[in-house]
């Protein structure tokens, strides 16, 4: 019953996609959406129902999707419920694609339910997914994929979100093992185990498992009776009759049953996996401000700034704590680090760390305890608490309908330098930490615009780099307020540049040259759900914790241990090290701002030593130059102010930390990707450092 074209049939490598689906699902719109040809039109055999097949090219790979018809089961009463039936059963695809409705998944899921028990090589696509936001709609998909056992993947045919990754699962999903959906259907579970063990090597010609056959049996299905019955398997027919005598006898219907165990199984998945707020239709006056092309942009940048330093002081202090200090009140601001999420797992770590150098362990061990494994687990954990809170801020934004409004209405603004209005999502996030921007990413549709700010976030300075700046300004501009504003300030407008020029690189050398378009629904602000906002945000926290914790973890001990190892093992002194020697073969870097020597070697080290965490920047200095006062230990390099505030462009603009490179790794998968924007951030940072020290000079400020 295959049909396909001539061009096709030579390629020989085509996947073939069977599209199932309930009418009004949207199936036809996705179709539309994501294919790029239509191969072949015409009637499926013996019938006046159309069959489309269309073309997807994706990654040197050829997708064909077979349209069936749109029906709610597929007990093959009706014609179009034989032709989705037959071809599930007998026809020649390789994955199938189950469509849910997004506003309506109670009701769709049970059809995606009975497809995934004939096979487990399939993928759903939750549609129709711009549209359930507005309406107050919210299904925790990663619960749907634990429950259906295959790829969930939320998709809008309008904005064209989610569909590069629903091919790439497609993709994966052709190659994957076939393990069926397996319910638990209570009273019927004896008599099929039976009839499942009859069945077992019968030759049947249907695609789909013995158990499969034998619930359907159950439920009195005429059809597959009739295959059992052409195959010979006259016995499992025999005791099929038994059974049901036996349940009708007992007032109990095989069919009712089955029917129940189905609608049992996707109601208890909805209690868990979908949520419902409602949501008032008209705008309201907020909606009209928030758009206002003049009191617009400057509410929404308001609103979420003063969101996200909430966020960071709790966790770490900032702003806060730099306001204080500036006021003179040092001991407030670091009572107030003390107490903060960050501030007291470190002191958490702290105490561990004096527990276990107390414990009188032999000095190798204890170095890796101490300085290597404690610290590195810190780094670990310390980033927990603030992702999972600005995380859970940029859950409660999308959810109750601010964030698409401030998108809407930075959009204009973000496209002159290659982003649509969602990337002022994390672009906010980063001037408090780049790992949960990195994370927050995601939520731009746009493939492009994502890896546009994988490479372009880590520019912008988070609260570790502003530590480093106010450090340099204390040291060599002591006195002067103005001047100390002025260097940081122009510290902070390299990295605006970089991150503009990184944004727009990566768009052009993608050979895109539009900005991307801003689809999106706005939906009436209202007040969102609690357990809508822990599902995104400990969803996330859990990406973070799987995906990137392992990395970070093993990066902060390898940097750890370069710190702490010589070429004779163990060093007490940090200008023993191999982080100190690397830092010596590196300091021809610091030559063109007229450094050489040990001042170059010791900044060379901090370099690398800020690669693991810009915090230790600092103190890297002062351990190398034995001073116990970080800023004395600043002043003792004796450089100049041009030098200083060329210092500053550089260690406000290269990459943040270990961190985010390892985030950015696990978020693309692409070791290629990261290794371009760590490079690009060192090189392009090291150039504008280079620039800024060479026009400072011609003015005679160097």
């Amino acid at each position: 019953m295959r049909a396909i074209s001539r061009e096709l049939r030579a390629a020989g490598a085509a996947v073939r996609v069977a599209v199932v689906g309930s009418p009004n699902v949207g199936k036809s719109t996705l179709f539309t959406r994501l294919t790029r040809r239509i191969a072949h039109i015409a009637n499926w055999p013996g019938t006046t129902v159309e069959r489309r097949e269309g073309v997807v090219e994706a990654g040197g790979r050829t997708l064909v999707l077979v349209d069936t018809p749109g029906v709610y089961s597929i007990a093959g009463v009706s014609a179009e419920e034989r032709v989705t039936r037959d071809y599930l059963l007998k026809g020649d695809w390789d994955v199938v694609l189950v469509l849910v409705d997004a506003l309506a998944p109670e009701r769709t899921l049970y059809m995606a339910v009975h497809v995934l028990e004939i096979t487990g090589r399939a993928v759903v696509a939750l549609t129709k997914w711009d549209a359930a936001h507005g309406k107050g709609v919210h299904v925790r998909v990663e619960e749907l994929e634990r429950a259906l056992g295959v790829p969930v993947v939320p998709v809008s045919a309008v904005t064209g979100e989610g569909l590069d990754r629903l091919v790439k699962e497609l993709l994966q999903a052709a190659r994957r093992g076939d393990r069926p959906l397996r319910l638990d259907y209570g009273l019927l579970e004896g008599p099929i185990a039976e009839l499942e063990g009859l069945l077992r090597g019968v030759e049947l010609g249907v695609r789909a498992p013995p158990r499969w056959v034998a619930v359907k049996l159950l439920e009195g299905d005429p059809l597959l009776a009739e295959e059992v019955k052409r195959a010979g398997a006259f016995e499992a027919l025999r005791r099929l009759e038994e059974v049901r005598r036996a349940m009708e006898a007992m007032g109990r219907d095989p069919e009712e049953l089955a029917v129940a165990a189905r609608y049992s199984f996707v109601d208890t998945l909805c209690r868990r996996a979908v949520a419902r707020v409602p949501v008032r239709e008209e705008r309201g006056a907020l909606e009209r401000l928030l758009l206002h092309p003049a009191a617009g942009p400057a509410l929404s940048l308001a609103t979420l700034l003063a969101l996200y330093l909430l966020v960071f002081t709790l966790n770490t202090g900032f702003p806060l704590n730099v306001i204080l200090e500036a006021l003179g009140l040092g001991e407030l601001a670091e009572a107030l680090e003390g107490l903060t999420l960050a501030g007291l797992i470190s002191g958490l770590f702290d105490s561990l760390a004096a527990r276990l150098s107390a414990l009188g362990l032999p000095p190798a061990l204890s170095a890796v305890l101490v300085d290597g494994v404690v610290p590195a687990l810190a780094t670990v954990l310390s980033f927990l608490p603030l992702i999972l809170t600005a995380l859970f801020v940029l859950s409660f934004l999308e959810d109750s309908g601010v964030g698409p409004y401030a998108a809407a209405s930075l959009h204009r603004l973000l496209q002159r330098i290659g982003l649509s209005g969602r990337a002022v999502y994390p672009m906010l996030i980063s001037i408090g930490c780049n790992v949960p921007a990195v994370l927050s990413a995601r939520t731009a549709p746009d493939e492009v615009e994502r890896r546009q700010l994988y490479v372009a976030l880590p520019f912008i300075p988070c609260q570790a780099r502003l530590v480093v700046l106010l450090a340099f300004a204390s040291a060599y501009f002591a006195g002067e307020p103005a001047l100390a504003v002025g260097a940081v300030a122009v510290a902070y407008l390299a990295s605006v540049l970089l991150f503009a020029a990184s944004s727009l690189l990566v768009r052009r050398a993608y050979r895109v040259a539009e900005p991307p378009e801003l689809l999106m629904e706005l939906p009436p602000i209202h007040l969102p759900s609690l357990r809508v906002l822990w599902w995104i945000s400990w969803d996330y926290a859990k990406h973070y914790l799987r995906r990137a914790g392992f990395i970070i973890f093993s990066v902060s001990l390898l940097l750890t241990a370069l710190t702490r190892l010589g070429p004779g093992g163990f060093v007490e002194s940090p200008g023993e090290s191999l982080a100190f020697a690397a830092g010596r073969a590196l300091a021809p870097l610091m030559a063109p701002l007229g450094l050489a020597g040990e001042r170059a070697a010791i900044l060379a080290f901090a370099m690398l030593a800020g690669l693991l965490a810009k915090e230790v920047v600092v103190l890297s200095v002062a351990a190398a130059t034995g001073s116990a006062d970080p800023l004395e230990a600043l002043a003792s390099l004796s450089l100049s102010r041009g030098q200083a505030l060329a210092l500053m462009v550089f260690f406000s603009t290269y990459m943040p930390c270990a961190a985010t490179a390892a985030t950015i790794y696990r978020e693309t998968g692409s070791g290629r990707l990261t290794a371009l924007a760590v490079a690009w951030s060192l090189a392009s940072s090291l150039l504008l450092t280079y620039l800024t020290y060479a026009i400072l000079a011609l003015l005679g400020l160097a």
